[in-house]
């Protein structure tokens, strides 16, 4: 347990000076929205680009390790559905719900892949992220619309726009078509990604409000615990069902163990759904992912050792 904290500490350590500088108004609010553009728009999108332009691609196993994510997420989405048909939950509330359940704090997932110094659990862990993150935000998009105001061609153009999902389309065309990167601008790339972590980090512990916990506490709680304890026991215990390398399974675990991506609270006040309980739940989703993530990494060091 105590090697699982001193792997997560930088993580853990960079969120909590992101909250400190925050709150104490060092830096004032237009400095951490130019960051996060910036992060959003080129640090982010370049590590993303050079991760799976890079990335091995021809992975045996890859085709079963997205049959497994497919299969929970799905799962998870149906089982938000049938929860919210069967107590009349309002449109606003079900996108907060399925954002908190799917959505991903990549900063976090792949910091922790970099510090376990694994190149397999690094490269399976990427090729997870460049298909889920078009997907969560397809789904995302559709829980917070209303069926009666689909607009398909929007939905469609907002996501080619998204400089996320075109940066991961772009490195997975370099990958296939085994585009060479000149050097020059290899090293560039690496320096845009080893900063986009680092400020990616900060920016997540801007986000925790304890404001709003007060106010939805209850709701919260049950949300983050949900995600970030059972959703991983669903997923070890459909990961026995397939025959994966063990860097394959410590993958998929710590993507789905990971807490919810700040990024939704704005996709959730732009689309008009309950903002402030997303912000609760960001909020309690990583506070909480200190300890359950320490649990979860301690728990599969043991089990696999």
């Amino acid at each position: 347990m105590l090697q699982m904290i001193t792997i997560l500490f930088p993580s853990i350590a960079l969120i909590g000076l992101g909250f400190y500088l925050f709150q104490s108004r060092i830096l004032d609010e237009k400095f951490w929205n130019g960051a996060e553009k910036l992060n959003y728009y080129i640090l982010f999108p370049a590590l993303l680009f050079s991760s799976l332009a890079n990335a091995d691609m021809n992975m045996g196993h890859l085709n079963s390790i997205l049959t497994v994510i497919f299969l929970i997420m799905a799962m998870i989405i149906a089982g938000v559905y049938l929860f919210a048909k069967l107590n009349r939950t309002p449109i606003a509330q079900i996108g907060v719900y399925v954002q908190s359940l799917i959505r991903f704090n990549t900063y976090l997932g792949l910091s922790i892949a970099t510090t376990l110094n694994n190149a397999e659990i690094k490269s399976i862990l990427v090729n997870i992220l460049a298909i889920a993150i078009p997907l969560v935000n397809v789904v995302s998009i559709l829980s917070l619309t209303d069926k009666n105001q689909l607009n398909i061609k929007n939905i469609f153009w907002s996501l080619i726009k998204n400089p996320l999902i075109s940066s991961c389309i772009l490195g997975i065309t370099f990958n296939v078509l085994n585009i060479p990167i000149w050097s020059g601008f290899a090293n560039l790339l690496n320096a845009f990604s080893s900063s986009s972590l680092m400020l990616g980090l900060l920016c997540v512990g801007t986000a925790i409000q304890f404001s709003t916990l007060k106010v939805y506490l209850k709701k919260s709680l049950l949300i983050s615990l949900f995600r970030l304890l059972l959703i991983p026991l669903i997923a070890f215990v459909c990961l026995q069902f397939f025959d994966l390398s063990h860097a394959a399974v410590i993958a998929i675990m710590i993507f789905f163990s990971i807490p919810t991506a700040s990024s939704a609270y704005i996709l959730t006040k732009l689309l008009n759904g309950d903002h402030q309980l997303m912000a609760a739940s960001i909020s309690m989703q990583t506070l909480l992912s200190v300890f359950t993530l320490a649990l979860i990494l301690a728990l599969l060091q043991h089990y696999y050792v």
